[in-house]
């Protein structure tokens, strides 16, 4: 399975270009699978207390499956690491994971952007491709190229150059530190600072 995260501030295009790579790594006959890193400290899949799979939860179980006539979800009630989420989707028999967001996963990276200057500080040594609004407005100085999500011949040239230069998933995954202006916590989220726009 390969693994490319693509990050970026909100309305910066990352949600989008998700969304245009699965469609097109699907139409390319790939089996594809997407993990959306979600900041909110209080988030819960199961807000509602009152559901049986939530009452299971709160009894102590490991593990709940809610397995219905549409989809099978499991719910760990608890914290993992990225190494032990990805690992659980090896069964899948996925050819792509993307991930949305985790700043702080050492994985091949895709930054999308709102605005030029948000390039610097979301740069990593596996930054392979700048995609998102501002993409086309970055300056010569950075030699990665560039793509638009919004375009069909520019995410075809993306998922191609996903397909060549993504290397197979090496677990475990390296952590990084999370750059100071990208925030830990959801918009709502006491201890959000206005000028953060990450999720």
């Amino acid at each position: 399975m390969k693994v490319l995260q693509i990050v970026g501030v909100r309305k910066s295009g990352k949600t989008t270009t998700v969304e245009n790579l699965v469609k097109e790594l699907k139409h390319r006959g790939y089996r594809v699978g997407t993990l959306k890193c979600i900041n909110c400290p209080l988030f819960s899949l199961d807000s509602d207390k009152k559901t049986n799979t939530a009452r299971h939860a709160a009894a102590g179980a490991d593990v709940v499956v809610a397995f219905g006539r549409r989809e099978v979800d499991f719910i760990y009630p608890e914290p993992m690491d990225i190494s032990r989420t990805l690992a659980l989707l090896e069964p899948a028999g996925l050819d792509f994971c993307i991930v949305e967001g985790g700043y702080e996963f050492d994985l091949p990276r895709v930054v999308c952007l709102g605005e030029p200057v948000e390039l610097a500080e979301r740069l990593t040594e596996k930054t392979f491709a700048v995609a998102g609004v501002a993409a086309d407005s970055v300056s010569g100085t950075s030699a990665l190229p560039r793509f638009n999500a919004l375009d069909d011949e520019s995410i075809g040239e993306l998922a191609g150059f996903i397909e060549k230069n993504v290397p197979q998933l090496t677990l475990p995954v390296k952590h990084l530190e999370r750059p100071a202006s990208c925030r830990g916590f959801c918009k709502g989220c006491s201890g959000h600072h206005s000028k953060s726009q990450d999720a």
